[in-house]
């Protein structure tokens, strides 16, 4: 049980990592280094403060306010609504002129109550400083610096202030802030970053720590998209489609496996299918797809490894043709090099599609070539972010995996959130080419402990029970 009241950032990822949202009355230090999405989230936040009924003040310093509020209305926060309607207000102290007088002691006592003068007339219960980074510049001497922030801090909680402060850091793994001042006096520090991860950038959040309430712990993947920032993969905690957990069971499309695995695959799941280049691994996953379509399912394919036009003229030469699925709106086909895209603008657009048009079955091929296209930690995080995407969303996900040569199965993480895999293999060692499929895992549910043949035929797959004496001869 968490001793903090506290109040939605209407930014479901982010409430997802602080449990509920931010504390209620107290400072929130936002923290990362240029370009890592602060004023972005901060203006996020406060616009959604203001939507709740909270009236909000953004205390400028770092940009003015028009620059704010056309930043926020060009992300769909409307501030320019939220102001006009005095759901939101706007203190300016940016120095844009680039000309500042310095005479006697640094002090914060006028903007301390010009703050106080502020809530009392508009009745503002939250506030958004934009930046501290940018108010203590020029920077007065580290001890002055430090008690003049501590002051900061009390007069906005004695105002009983919900805060949320903005602060630069030189770097992304080390001294929160340039000025030098810990998070000691803020009750949580949420630090964004942006590193370079091979040859790419990878954004992150992480909650650094949290005063008397539980949080996630760790870094968790975020990107900027048209509508702000977006964070993954803590989804709600009940699924936003509920799901029938029951033991509901759906074909395959290929009767040889549903007979392996006992009727077919279980709702709800995740499948991998593995195998080394060849093995029938698309063909399975558009078997998979057109079965779900068949039955008035709605299905979303991703291909990652051809281009859609071959990808459907490949089904289409087999007697797989795809096309009239496509025409009936219930299979979307979507296709693109991984190497065009980043994981964070991937699952961002699983989620729309999940929302818009509203699948039950999601198909990945091939999600190694993401994983080769990215960094062991990205795709690490890229999985358990898709994994939590689906699960919340209730949704049923087939994704193939390339084998290579002496290639381990796969990594841990990826087998894990696996509820059943499957595996293709051939021998080239005879003079035919003589394929079979095994059944691995499937969790709540019994399958074939042996081997089945696998041909590939025109019309799609054919899987046939494999004595044990021929298992034998084909690996010969």
């Amino acid at each position: 049980m968490s001793g903090v009241t506290k109040i939605s950032t209407g930014i479901e990822g982010l409430d997802g990592l602080l449990h509920g949202g931010i504390p209620e009355g107290r400072a929130t230090l936002v923290t990362g280094r240029s370009g890592t999405g602060k004023t972005v989230l901060g203006i996020q936040i406060a616009a959604n403060l203001a939507r709740q009924g909270i009236p909000t003040i953004i205390v400028a310093v770092e940009e003015t306010p028009a620059d704010l509020q056309s930043s926020g209305d060009s992300l769909g926060l409307n501030l320019s609504e939220l102001v006009e309607s005095g759901k939101l207000f706007f203190a300016d102290v940016s120095r844009l002129d680039g000309v500042t007088l310095i005479s006697g002691d640094y002090d914060l006592t006028g903007l301390v109550h010009r703050i106080d003068a502020i809530i009392k007339q508009t009745g503002a219960r939250a506030l958004l400083l934009d930046s501290a980074t940018a108010l203590f510049s020029p920077r007065p001497p580290q001890e002055e610096l430090r008690s003049q922030f501590f002051q900061l801090i009390a007069g906005l909680r004695a105002m009983r202030l919900t805060s949320v402060i903005l602060a630069e850091s030189e770097q992304d793994y080390g001294q929160l802030t340039t000025l030098g001042v810990e998070d000691y006096v803020c009750d949580l520090t949420i630090i964004l970053r942006n590193v370079v991860d091979g040859t790419r950038r990878r954004r992150s959040i992480e909650v650094n720590k949290y005063r008397r309430s539980p949080h996630y712990k760790g870094e968790y993947t975020c990107t900027i998209t048209p509508s702000g920032v977006v964070v993954f993969p803590i989804e709600s905690a009940e699924p936003l489609r509920s799901p029938n957990y029951d033991l509901e069971r759906f074909s395959s499309g290929v009767a040889g496996l549903d007979e392996m695995t006992m009727g077919g695959f279980l709702r709800n799941s995740i499948i991998i299918v593995r195998g080394p280049t060849g093995s029938g691994k698309t063909m399975l996953a558009g078997l998979y797809a057109r079965a779900g379509a068949m039955r008035r399912e709605r299905v979303v394919f991703y291909g990652f490894e051809e281009s859609r036009a071959i990808l459907l003229r490949n089904y289409r030469a087999i007697g797989m043709d795809l096309e009239p699925a496509i025409d009936s709106g219930l299979l979307r086909v979507i296709c693109r090099y991984a190497e065009a895209t980043s994981l964070e603008d991937l699952l961002v657009d699983l989620r729309v599609e999940l929302e818009q048009m509203g699948p039950s079955l999601v198909v990945l091929d091939s999600i190694s070539s993401i994983e080769h296209s990215s960094s062991e930690k990205a795709f690490r995080q890229f999985i358990i972010g898709l994994a939590s995407i689906l699960r919340g969303h209730g949704r049923t996900a087939l994704f193939t995996q390339t084998l290579i040569g002496s290639e381990p199965h796969s990594t841990p993480y990826l087998s894990t959130v696996a509820d059943a895999i499957l595996t293709l293999d051939y021998s080239t060692s005879g003079y035919e080419l003589n394929r079979e499929m095994r059944v691995v895992k499937t969790r709540g549910s019994g399958h074939a402990s042996t081997p089945y043949r696998l041909s590939i035929e025109p019309g799609g797959l054919v899987v046939t029970p494999l004595r044990r004496q021929d298992a034998a001869a084909l690996r010969q």
